[in-house]
């Protein structure tokens, strides 16, 4: 709940425009426009450096599922997890892009109300990706976990990873309602 306070009041804060705008040339410069930048950029960076601490994970990872015996009676959870980290993974990627896409954006709009929308989106999309990429690694604990036979630790992540789960999916759905808001505003 909290978090859903928190970025609603994010998207409501973003919504409101920042600065005042001179027209120079081509290209509308905005005084707002360099903050929203760097939020952007902080926002995305920090997605990637998730992302990045997720990859590496990945390749890590590959060696603890080659160990896990193929009659373990871990290995249907195991399966579970695999899907839900691909999953996860692959909206990390996708969403990594659009974070970095309507970042690239900002610095082009043709308005304060345009750029504002493309910073918003580059966070609630840097949010997925950085949401996502977490559900890979505890994923890739969990598996390194059985892989080691360390029985004790996997009720503990197995609740870390439920978690991160529900975590990943509230912030989808609210990337997904931030960008409906924003498409039902240029849609008029």
């Amino acid at each position: 709940m909290i978090r859903h306070s928190f970025i609603f009041g994010l998207a409501v804060a973003a919504l409101c425009g920042l600065g005042s705008s001179r027209v120079m040339g081509q290209e509308v410069y905005s005084e707002g426009s360099s903050a929203l930048i760097a939020e952007s950029a902080a926002a995305v960076n920090s997605a990637k450096a998730e992302v990045e601490k997720a990859r590496i994970a990945i390749a890590e990872g590959k060696q603890f599922i080659a160990a896990i015996p193929e009659d373990s009676p871990l290995m249907t959870d195991v399966a579970m997890v695999l899907e839900a980290a691909s999953e996860n993974w692959k909206i990390a990627i996708d969403s990594m892009k659009g974070a970095q896409e309507s970042a690239d954006k900002i610095a082009t709009a043709s308005s304060d109300e345009i750029a504002s929308d493309y910073a918003l989106l580059a966070k609630v999309n840097a949010g997925v990706a950085h949401s996502g990429a977490k559900v890979v690694q505890i994923a890739l604990l969990y598996i390194e976990a059985v892989s080691e036979d360390r029985a004790e630790a996997l009720p503990v992540m197995r609740a870390s990873l439920q978690d991160a789960l529900a975590s990943s999916s509230q912030v989808q759905f609210n990337y997904d309602r931030v960008k409906k808001i924003i498409a039902r505003k240029y849609s008029k």
